[in-house]
């Protein structure tokens, strides 16, 4: 992992979801104060995390934020958050899509393993959809 774009949903020790805008750099999050995220919604519901959120497909002069023009590999993780920092998540095999995908067309995505459909946990939980899993593999 590394140069990976990650937009987390992270439901924090007051109960409120938050966006929160990271960069892969080796196997570490490194939280970017930039976020581009807009319009953001969230809700912790039955043991779930659950958001939504816009931002802009292309930020000019901007490393950290991947062109959705392009198409990326798509990977979903979870695992426990403290005081809004990301943790170890399922660093040996996390769910990732089994193609590059493009945000311009609607699709199914097939993510292997019933066992990533449902988590609950005691700790805070976390949801990293870090937009790019390879980020030289996008192709245009």
């Amino acid at each position: 992992m590394g140069g990976d774009d990650v937009m987390a949903c992270v439901h924090d020790d007051n109960g409120r979801v938050r966006i929160q805008h990271f960069y892969n750099v080796g196997q570490w999050a490194k939280e970017i104060q930039r976020n581009p995220a807009r319009d953001e919604e969230g809700v912790f519901e039955n043991n779930r995390v659950t958001c939504r959120f816009k931002r802009p497909v292309y930020v000019p002069r901007e490393e950290t934020i991947v062109d959705l023009h392009l198409s990326w590999y798509y990977l979903f993780a979870w695992g426990p958050a403290i005081q809004g920092s990301i943790t170890r998540h399922d660093i040996d095999s996390p769910p990732v899509s089994e193609r590059v995908v493009s945000i311009y067309k609607y699709e199914d995505i097939f993510m292997p393993s019933a066992a990533y459909q449902t988590f609950s946990s005691p700790f805070c939980l976390l949801l990293i959809v870090a937009l790019t899993f390879y980020l030289l593999m996008g192709t245009p």
